[in-house]
């Protein structure tokens, strides 16, 4: 048996005014994206092959789901012209749907179930029809235009729930939170009833965390923090003290400031949405990232200290260089790769230390933070760098996204990413928020020892793959 999920894109115009950039079936319900929820539906019926169809591109699902093994599943992807019914999208697709039992998820919306009756013997003969939203069940070699009834048939193993608001998108979140988180596979572990929590979460004795809750990786809650009843909160989060987070939703790498609260509002790249009316504003940095201007932008004193630690290590490298790096780049030629230096994406090209780490000339190179000679240059007599400061990304479709994403974006020649023993690509944008909130010339100093004893001794760097 099959199935192939197919949606206007019309249908989900609204996303684009709240979430901009965002895949309308990437949008996260308690962080999970939609159509994950549709691959666990699918999964529960047995039916291991699935195609979705798009009438715009279909790249970020498939970099997301990839050709869906981790689910068990074999996925494919199609193209439909905007306005495609779906008898053309059928049709298109018809080797696809021939000679196979199929289910056709038609339209953008949450399917709502119980789980025990999915898990039972399943009727599909169920056919739920919502407007232009349906789920449909077509035997083999059976006729495609039998399949659209005109009434809605109601059902008590499933049901349709329109995604067509952000009041929609807001009461389904908590629906599933609060009532029906039993119907779904959550993220996270859970060691209570309506808690779910994810990896690394750091928090203090004296913040309190209300179920239900779910709470995703890499999140760090300060002191006098209040998180909950009913508050989702994405991945590489940071709330400062004193600040209430309940009845709300907050975004994946989002900083929230001290002293705040946050009730049935949703917090998506800056932008503060009232889950009631849908109003929503751009806030100034100050109001939910106080500190990151602040501890980056205006420290004269911080970019002081930084030029004068950059002019003496350039002191005590520029004659190993000569000695060691230069004959090896003439002997191997140019092991460059492009990285990030602002969020206006402008380049330049570094030594790779992935390259250098091949062979024991290079790792020597490395030990000696021979690699940074040229960067240090920069950080010391140009504004292109920092000597500590954010990571410095290479220049992929990833980074450049993340970069994006994050409040502030001031790269380093060293940071707090590359102190650590091992960093993960889910855990990059946590270490970035982390500097952007605890900025300040000691904790600068910290990071430039880390990262030089690392290297010196224990070679961590490029063997956690910096």
């Amino acid at each position: 048996m099959r199935c192939l999920i197919y949606a206007y894109n019309e249908e989900s115009a609204w996303i684009n005014e709240y979430f901009p950039g965002v895949e309308p079936y990437l949008l996260k319900i308690v962080n999970k994206p939609l159509l994950e929820y549709f691959l666990d539906f699918v999964s529960l019926l047995g039916i291991n092959e699935l195609r979705i169809v798009s009438d715009e591109s279909t790249k970020q699902i498939e970099q997301y789901f990839g050709y869906g093994e981790k689910w068990g599943l074999k996925l494919s992807y199609s193209l439909s012209h905007p306005g495609d019914q779906l008898n053309d999208v059928y049709w298109k697709n018809y080797s696809f749907c021939k000679d196979s039992d199929l289910l056709i998820l038609h339209g953008f919306f949450f399917l709502r179930y119980d789980i025990d009756s999915i898990k039972g013997v399943f009727d599909f003969s169920h056919r739920l029809c919502c407007g232009k939203r349906r789920i449909m069940y077509l035997p083999k070699n059976d006729s495609l235009k039998d399949l659209c009834p005109e009434d809605q048939i109601q059902s008590e193993v499933f049901d349709i729930i329109e995604l067509q608001s952000i009041q929609s998108y807001y009461d389904v979140s908590m629906a599933i939170l609060s009532q029906e988180s039993q119907n779904y596979v959550l993220p996270g572990y859970s060691n209570e009833k309506g808690t779910y929590l994810g990896l690394n979460l750091i928090y203090p004795n004296s913040c309190e965390l209300q179920p239900p809750i779910i709470i995703g990786n890499n999140c760090r809650f300060r002191r006098d923090t209040l998180v909950g009843p009913n508050a989702i909160i994405g991945n590489n989060v940071i709330i400062d003290d004193d600040t209430l987070v309940s009845n709300s939703i907050i975004y994946d790498n989002t900083y929230i400031g001290k002293g705040l609260e946050l009730e049935k509002k949703i917090v998506y790249k800056g932008h503060l949405i009232s889950a009631s009316s849908g109003e929503h504003i751009h806030l100034a940095d100050q109001t939910l990232v106080s500190q990151v201007e602040t501890g980056i932008v205006t420290s004269y004193f911080n970019r002081l200290v930084q030029r004068v630690l950059s002019l003496i290590l350039l002191v005590i490298q520029i004659i190993p260089w000569f000695i060691l790096f230069l004959p090896y780049k003439i002997f191997t030629g140019n092991l460059k790769t492009d990285r990030l230096l602002d969020k206006y994406m402008r380049t330049g090209s570094y030594p790779n230390p992935a390259e250098l780490a091949k062979n024991w000339w290079g790792r020597l190179l490395l030990h000696l933070s021979l690699d940074k000679f040229e960067q240090i240059c920069h950080a010391a007599f140009t504004h292109r760098l920092y000597l500590v400061g954010n990571r410095l990304m290479t220049n992929t479709v990833q980074h450049r996204q993340l970069v994006l994403d994050l409040p502030a974006y001031n790269p380093g020649v060293f940071s707090l990413a590359e102190s650590q023993k091992t960093v993960t690509q889910e855990a990059e944008a946590f270490y970035e928020l982390e500097y952007i909130d605890k900025i300040s010339t000691l904790f600068n100093l910290q990071i430039l020892f880390r990262c030089l004893y690392g290297r010196l001794i224990h070679g961590y760097i490029w063997k956690a793959g910096k």
